[in-house]
Parts: C-alpha cells; structure tokens; sequence
C-alpha cells in the first residue's frame, strides 16, 4: 500500500482477535508504555551511538521474533546513515503483536526518555518487513528535540521527509521511489481556503506534507545561501548532537537557530519565520524541474541532470 494511504490510516488499529486486542488496550497509556518497558524482559540491540532495548509485550505471541529483531536492525541502519549514529543513547521499543500480516500504527514519545510502541501482525513475513517505513519514521522523532504543540507540522513534515531518504542513503529504497512520493505527496500539503501560517494547524496534509515541503525548501535554501558548501543533514546532525534527541524540550526558533549556526546561514529560521505565521504557497512544479525531477506518463520519476540544482538532487541521497 502507498505510504501516503498508510499515513492517513495511522493511529487506526487492526481489528479482529480478542486476545490480542486486549493485550494492545493496556498499551494506549503512555504511562504503560513505559512500565512495559521497564519491567519486561529486553532484547538490546547495540548499535553505534546507541542501544535500542525491544521489548515484546506480554511476550508478543505469535511474532518471529527474529525477524522482528532483524527489521529492527535494518531500520536503524537506515537513520544512522542519515544522522551519523544512531540518533539517542537509549532508545525503548515496545513490539505489539496483533493480527494480520503488516506493519500497524506507532506512536514515539519523550517525556520520560526516547520510547516508542509499534504494532506488528503476527503473519507478517520478510517482505512485509522489507516494504516497511514505518519503523525509521518514528525512529527519526527520537532525531529532533520535542517542539510545542503548534509545531507538530514540522516534526512530522521531518520524519516523512528524512525517512525515505535514509532508506535511500542505506539502500533500501530506490532513489525513484523518493521522488516519487514527494511529486505525489507534497500538493497535498498546499494551504486550502482560509488557511493561513503553518504553527498550529491540524490539518492531516500539512501536518505530514506540508511539513515534508518546509524541509526540503529548506534543503534548497541552506545550498543557496552557503553556495552548495552545506546541507540540510549537517544542521539536522547538529540539531540532533546538540539536543540529544526527543528527550529535550526546544522552542521552534532554538532548534532553527543551532540550524543555522551549523550551517552559517540563516536559511531555517527565515524559512520558519515565513512559514510559521503566514500563508505560503508553493510552486512545486517549477521547485522539481529545478531538481530535475520530472514525472513520466505512467506516473513514475525521470531525472534531467541538466538541471540547475541536480547535483543537490544527487546528492540528498547520497550516503
């Protein structure tokens, strides 16, 4: 199923199964979360910059195990080839089986540490696990410090941006398949009637695209202002090594200004301030044929090299 479908059904639960409905019930409190996590037997899977402690719940009945632990794994190589390193020092992940044969709903949280619950179907086999995103878009919230309530549109415009291109980066997704999403994602994130800034809104497309929009705006920005010498990713690492991850509590503009000074522009917080508190509208079309991406007739992606800004295209996904 395409992702952009997937993101609209996210926070839905499988249905079916008493058994296993009754185990994920417990785990809609947060609180449970974490005393899951702290109480119930580990599985640390130690990775460079981190560990990631998973947890089966009340023994996950039914999940391979390790297949599970091996998705894990790959995933977490996909984000710490984007950031460097895995992303926090500790990281608890709560595997909850449920019926069918993909990858559920997940939620991330901070407050009490880097913690995120996911659930898994118990029939889901290795190429279920392979088309999977949903795992390195949660472990890319544990990336960024957590931001007020009125900017949750750019902490998930972030994870649906990075993830792809760190799938990507690692080689486990085309570099088509990035672009693809983007060209067929972002318009859906496009101001509506009466819509004004970005902070606060709670409209699903521009929280998840319109978000995704900013950042790669803000791709663009950081390699004009420093004239291709800096990247997005270098103030996102900074972003990251500065905060620690999800754990901390920033204010958009704290997080915008170590950006900034990563990069010695001021691409972010000009961009945020615009974004933020007024109405913006993209010309996509002509931001992708800057890019060299240009959409096929079947709907795929062809690139033209000749483009201004191909090699910033070539290089985002670039390990």
């Amino acid at each position: 199923m395409d992702r952009r479908v997937l993101l609209i059904a996210m926070g839905a639960a499988a249905a079916g199964g008493s058994a296993l409905a009754d185990s994920r019930a417990g785990y809609d409190d947060p609180d449970m979360v974490y005393r899951a996590l702290r109480l119930q037997p580990a599985t640390p899977l130690r990775l460079a910059g981190g560990v990631i402690d998973v947890v089966f719940a009340d023994g996950a009945p039914g999940l391979d195990r390790n297949l599970v632990l091996t998705w894990v794994r790959r995933s977490a190589v996909a984000i710490s080839t984007y950031f460097g390193r895995y992303p926090v020092t500790r990281h608890g992940l709560l595997v909850i089986a449920e019926p069918g044969a993909r990858v559920g709903h997940a939620t991330t949280f901070g407050y009490a540490g880097s913690a995120s619950r996911i659930h898994v179907g118990v029939s889901a086999d290795d190429a279920a696990f392979a088309r999977d995103w949903v795992l390195v878009h949660e472990m890319t919230h544990t990336a960024l410090p957590d931001l007020p309530r009125r900017a949750l549109w750019l902490q998930e415009g972030n994870a649906v941006y990075v993830e792809p291109i760190a799938q990507a980066q690692a080689g486990h997704l085309p570099v088509e398949d990035v672009w693809r999403q983007s060209v067929r994602g972002m318009p859906t994130g496009e101001p509506g009637p009466g819509d004004e800034g970005m902070d606060g809104t709670t409209a699903h497309g521009r929280l998840y695209w319109g978000g995704a929009t900013f950042w790669l705006l803000a791709e663009v920005a950081i390699h004009d202002q420093s004239r291709g010498r800096r990247t997005l990713r270098e103030a996102l690492r900074a972003v990251n090594r500065t905060s620690g991850g999800n754990s901390a509590r920033w204010s958009p503009e704290q997080l915008m200004r170590v950006g900034d000074l990563a990069t010695g522009t001021q691409a972010l917080s000009s961009l945020y301030a615009r974004f933020a508190h007024s109405r913006v509208e993209t010309d996509l079309p002509a931001l992708f044929r800057r890019l060299g991406v240009m959409v096929r007739p079947d709907g795929g992606v062809a690139f033209d090299d000749g483009a201004p800004l191909a090699a910033l295209r070539r290089s985002i996904t670039q390990a």
